[in-house]
């Protein structure tokens, strides 16, 4: 399974009325397929492959083959980003829009750690979002969760975070 496609690093958004620091992301190529290519199938085993293939896949395991993944990259931005402010982590992930992509993104917000509440959080990369780079986008939704909002070019995604 090889690595196919790169990007050119993640623009993090400040949308929270609050600074946020240490931020931490991970990238992971996950060992399920995304799709399949099949002139004659498509869609349907595209479907048959989501509906069959229950694997867990977590993006905070060190060891891969309990994580189900063959890729895991930790990438950290350095610098506090002022409320309503953006920064930008230097790195390039690598993806294969053939297999299934799954992030955990971690930050501290005025002291407090935050994550995405789950360890699985899947937003799939395609080939159009090679050497682009996503934006990762934190705001307040319904008064006081904090919600992180992922936009690459083939599509956005968002995830609940929590204070662990």
């Amino acid at each position: 399974m090889a690595r196919a496609s790169q990007l050119s690093g993640i623009n993090i958004s400040n949308d929270l009325d609050e600074e946020i620091s240490e931020i931490q992301v991970t990238s992971v190529i996950s060992n399920k397929y995304a799709g399949v290519e099949s002139p004659g199938f498509g869609w349907l085993a595209t479907g048959w492959n989501y509906a069959t293939d229950l694997r867990f896949v977590d993006t905070t395991v060190s060891d891969e083959s309990l994580g189900n993944w063959f890729s895991r990259e930790l990438f950290t931005g350095t610098q506090m980003i002022k409320a309503g402010e953006r920064g930008h982590i230097e790195c390039q992930p690598w993806f294969n829009e053939k297999y299934r992509h799954y992030w955990m993104f971690k930050c501290n917000i005025v002291g407090k750690r935050f994550k995405i509440n789950k360890n699985n959080a899947q937003c799939n990369l395609w080939d159009v979002d090679a050497s682009s780079a996503p934006s990762f986008v934190l705001h307040n939704v319904e008064g006081s969760t904090v919600r992180l909002t992922m936009v690459m070019k083939s599509g956005s995604d968002y995830f609940a975070m929590e204070e662990y």
